[in-house]
């Protein structure tokens, strides 16, 4: 009996068991169905066309009263357009479905009326390259374009559009693998490779693809690199042959160093310096620090203002210091001026920028960076970097910001150092009235250097700047005077207060 009480509850439990699976898998489906968002467009009441079979790729062409597949080039739209949906707005209402748009990667030219390619010549005259107008407002119709001069770099660079910046000639830089950097014939910076003309000494036949000499490029043998006439090998007078390993190694690169090296030829180095060496060979290769970083006794290298070989809640300093990190948090460390500033602050920085990370160290390598360097405030939109958009701007913010002032072409804050000597500050030219009134001060964009409160004028003059003494010297001399006047009466305790202060 009991055991077919058992075997009763036994088969009650599994049943309940498969029917709560049950509920759980369907409950699951239909959140996973709740989860996926239709598009804009896969509505009958704005699309037409949705309702048909394969609807969502569809959209409806009013001029036309035709259903034409989305993202499709050409007709109905302009030749270098394509059908695209219209962006859902709460100011843009009863709107068509689709319109005709740009591909992504191209703007608008008023010039030929058509879409043409970013950063290549397009409708520009040669020497020129197609950009996208900058600071275009946020707006629902298609993004134009204008022509511009490539900026002047040095010889042997090009300049690269896409992120305005000059790369080496021939080099891989912005490229892909296989490609290299090199001029067209409409005289722009072009990724390209090719078995002739001047990438044709950089040609690799097995692979098909470009790559610069001197680097490991195609080989696949360790020690080895892509050397003039299109083969991998490693020969002795290269400086990039390393003697204990015997091996080659690419410059520049970590190579056979140990952490916080770099493989490269000293800037200093003479072939005839190095021991045994041959007058035709070259400087060789050693690991040096890399920059910005220090020696430690213990043969690493280690980056500055970080913990490093330092205790904890030390960084390092130099290449025999460690500190205490005395920022504390929300706090990073200026070498220039000794001192730490509160991140998202103006600190020492000019105008348009504020304290932020170094973003050029790596935690995962180096470890947390104290170092804090100036940024810019708001977001960047220009290809120059800058964090303002001409210096007249700079200049007119600076005249109508009260508490600014502008001096040798920058903009600092009145009552700090600004460009004034140790001890000093800037404070603004009091204005003296034609009838002879108590001036008054003027927050003109004209300041002067002063000293400090407590501060005194220092007696030498640094490189045309005068200093001003800090007021340890003046609390110095009046202890001195104390101690002066209580030596007096302690020797002449009957003296007068009169006869003391003389």
């Amino acid at each position: 009996m009991n055991r077919r009480k058992l075997l009763v509850c036994w088969a009650a439990i599994q049943a309940c068991s498969s029917i709560l699976t049950c509920l759980l898998l369907l409950l699951t489906q239909q959140q996973a169905l709740a989860g996926i968002v239709p598009p804009p467009w896969s509505d009958p009441a704005k699309n037409p066309c949705a309702s048909m079979a394969g609807g969502w790729q569809l959209l409806y062409w009013t001029p036309l009263k035709k259903c034409f597949k989305i993202f499709t080039l050409g007709y109905p739209c302009p030749e270098t357009m394509e059908l695209s949906p219209t962006p859902v707005s709460a100011k843009r209402k009863d709107v068509p479905a689709a319109e005709c748009r740009c591909p992504p990667g191209t703007a608008l030219s008023a010039v030929s009326n058509a879409c043409h390619k970013l950063y290549e010549r397009g409708p520009c005259p040669r020497g020129e390259y197609f950009q996208p107008i900058p600071d275009q407002a946020k707006r629902a119709d298609n993004r134009w374009g204008s022509c511009k001069r490539p900026l002047q770099c040095s010889d042997g660079m090009l300049f690269w559009p896409n992120d305005g910046k000059c790369y080496p000639k021939h080099s891989k830089g912005p490229c892909n693998r296989g490609k290299l950097l090199a001029r067209n014939e409409d005289e722009l910076a072009e990724c390209r490779c090719e078995d002739r003309g001047e990438l044709r000494p950089y040609y690799y036949a097995a692979e098909e693809s470009c790559y610069e000499h001197y680097t490991i490029g195609p080989c696949s043998t360790p020690g080895h690199i892509f050397l003039p006439g299109g083969r991998c090998d490693c020969q002795r007078h290269l400086p990039h042959y390393h003697a204990p390993h015997q091996m080659c190694y690419e410059l520049d690169t970590p190579g056979p160093c140990p952490p916080g090296h770099v493989f490269r030829i000293p800037d200093d180095v003479d072939a005839s310096q190095e021991p045994n060496a041959l007058s035709n060979f070259s400087p060789r290769g050693k690991c040096l620090c890399k920059e910005g970083y220090v020696p430690w006794n213990d043969g690493l290298c280690y980056r500055l203002y970080t913990r490093g070989p330092c205790a904890a809640n030390e960084f390092l300093v130099n290449g025999t210091t460690c500190i205490s990190n005395f920022c504390g948090k929300n706090r990073l460390y200026f070498p220039a001026e000794d001192s730490c500033y509160r991140i998202g602050s103006q600190g020492p920085c000019s105008l348009h920028q504020v304290v932020v990370f170094d973003f050029t160290a790596r935690p995962s390598l180096d470890g947390i960076s104290y170092n804090g360097m100036c940024g810019c405030a708001g977001v960047i939109t220009n290809l120059d970097q800058q964090c303002s958009a001409s210096s007249d701007q700079e200049k007119s913010i600076c005249e109508s910001t009260p508490g600014m002032v502008e001096m040798s072409g920058q903009c600092h804050k009145l009552y700090t150092r600004g460009p004034c000597g140790a001890g000093q500050w800037l404070e603004p030219l009091k204005t003296q009235p034609n009838n002879g009134s108590t001036p008054h001060v003027s927050y003109a964009s004209r300041a002067k250097c002063v000293c400090r409160p407590g501060y005194t004028p220092a007696e030498t003059d640094h490189g045309g700047t005068h200093n001003c003494s800090a007021p340890s010297v003046s609390l110095a001399r009046y202890l001195t005077i104390e101690r002066l006047n209580a030596r007096f009466l302690d020797d002449n305790p009957l003296s007068s207060p009169a006869i003391v202060l003389l």
